[in-house]
């Protein structure tokens, strides 16, 4: 009794903090709630962080099934199935993270912080061979649904089209939505049931993936050897002496955050604008402005004009996003989840067999072809296979936050975005060749 007397959440003591939750539920449940960023924002940040504590403290759950990210993703996802909350409440929590941008803005912070915490020369190692990785990953998870959809008589061409190349796609909107209208092109047939197919492919997909983060986690607790603790390459240090010692005063909270929000924008205008390869090669695909923003901050730092309180101050965000955003964030993202998906494909197992292989064939390609690059092996499948495998930028969130590995944000985006254009180009090919 005096341990929860002693406990605090969010900075509230427990009984204030449950008045709060239940003023929030009952406006939530009742409908109640403003129907604005500020109603969205104080129900996410008050019921999410609820949820996201209890999740971390169930036990075998924290340890091995994501813990507070996906209970709280998950729990959301019922209050949607179930229509636990009002509808204008679920729309309020569902524009929050889409319309208002939370997810970019969340993903923003975290990409300015994480590539400006990087050593310049572990910047420039690491990128080098993370695409490579990528692509290893990719072979043998295509190769591996394959063999299994041989074998339990789904087919190898039809594990991959439809299970294989829809997880490894780099989620929705930038993964399944332009590869249905491609499926459509190549076959003649109905892409908005090709679409609905993968939609619940890739939400079982993500589960998948978030899990197995958890199982990398906890492989890197009982096998030190093999990760870096956040640190993606052997023999080198994240954080120069210099950046370790810099902490950031008050303002230069202020500073990150802007840098970061004039990074989005920058990027956001040469994606939707200036890009020779959005818009004048026709290649069929288009590189998502996350990943511009990887690379205009990895210039940024490369070039080593920005003052070290500037950096200090990006990461002061990054990390404060990481540990007091992240639950907030989980229970909008899950707001639009409905169980009945995962359902659906749980109920065949050769179909579920197929949805393993991909991820687990992700993680092996990645581990072999990292380890040529020296890539700590929890490190490499984390981020150039499972946030392969994810459902996209918020999968990046809930793989990373399983693994608790936050840091490594900048390469779960060129995963999602760089390699998610790399799979539309293998969607292409392999829809007008086999099918």
């Amino acid at each position: 009794m005096s341990t929860l007397k002693e406990t605090k959440i969010l900075g509230f003591p427990v009984w204030l903090y449950a008045a709060l939750t239940i003023i929030m539920f009952i406006l939530g449940v009742m409908d109640w709630l403003p129907g604005n960023m500020i109603g969205a924002l104080a129900f996410a940040m008050i019921v999410g962080t609820l949820l996201g504590w209890i999740g971390n403290r169930i036990p075998i759950w924290n340890a091995w099934f994501g813990g507070g990210m996906l209970f709280t993703c998950l729990v959301a996802g019922a209050m949607n199935t179930f229509s636990l909350i009002g509808p204008d409440t679920k729309e309020a929590l569902s524009a929050f993270n889409g319309k208002t941008g939370f997810l970019d803005l969340y993903i923003c912070m975290l990409i300015t912080g994480s590539v400006l915490s990087l050593d310049r020369g572990v910047l420039l190692k690491s990128f080098v061979g993370y695409i490579p990785t990528i692509i290893g990953g990719v072979v043998c998870a295509l190769g591996l649904a394959g063999l299994i959809g041989a074998v339990t008589g789904i087919g190898a061409i039809h594990a991959i089209t439809t299970y294989a190349i829809p997880i490894m796609g780099g989620g929705n909107g930038a993964g399944i939505q332009p590869m249905s209208r491609m499926w459509a092109a190549a076959t003649g047939g109905d892409g908005d049931a090709w679409y609905a197919t993968a939609f619940a492919v890739i939400s079982l997909g993500n589960l998948v993936a978030v899990f197995m983060s958890a199982v990398l986690n906890r492989v890197g607790e009982l096998r030190p050897s093999l990760t870096g603790n956040g640190q993606l390459m052997k023999g080198v240090e994240n954080l120069s002496a210099a950046q370790q010692d810099s902490k950031p005063a008050f303002m230069d909270y202020a500073t990150g955050m802007a840098l970061a929000l004039v990074c989005y924008c920058a990027a956001d205008l040469y994606a939707g604008h200036i890009s020779l390869i959005n818009h004048h090669m026709n290649l069929g695909f288009t590189i998502h402005k996350f990943a511009f923003m990887v690379i205009l901050a990895a210039i940024l730092n490369a070039a080593d004009i920005l003052p070290g309180n500037v950096k200090a101050g990006a990461r002061g965000m990054q990390q404060f996003f990481v540990k007091y955003m992240s639950f907030p964030l989980m229970i909008t993202v899950g707001i639009g989840t409905d169980l009945s998906d995962y359902a659906r494909v749980f109920t065949n197992l050769a179909n579920l067999l197929v949805i393993v292989a991909t991820v687990v064939g992700a993680m092996l390609g990645t581990y072999l072809a990292g380890s040529i690059f020296r890539f700590y092996p929890v490190e490499g499948m984390l981020t150039a296979g499972l946030c392969m495998a994810n459902g996209g930028g918020s999968g990046d969130v809930q793989c990373l936050g399983a693994a608790h590995r936050m840091e490594l944000m900048s390469y779960a985006q060129i995963s999602s975005r760089i390699g998610g254009a790399i799979m539309l180009v293998v969607a292409s090919f392999f829809f007008g060749k086999f099918l």
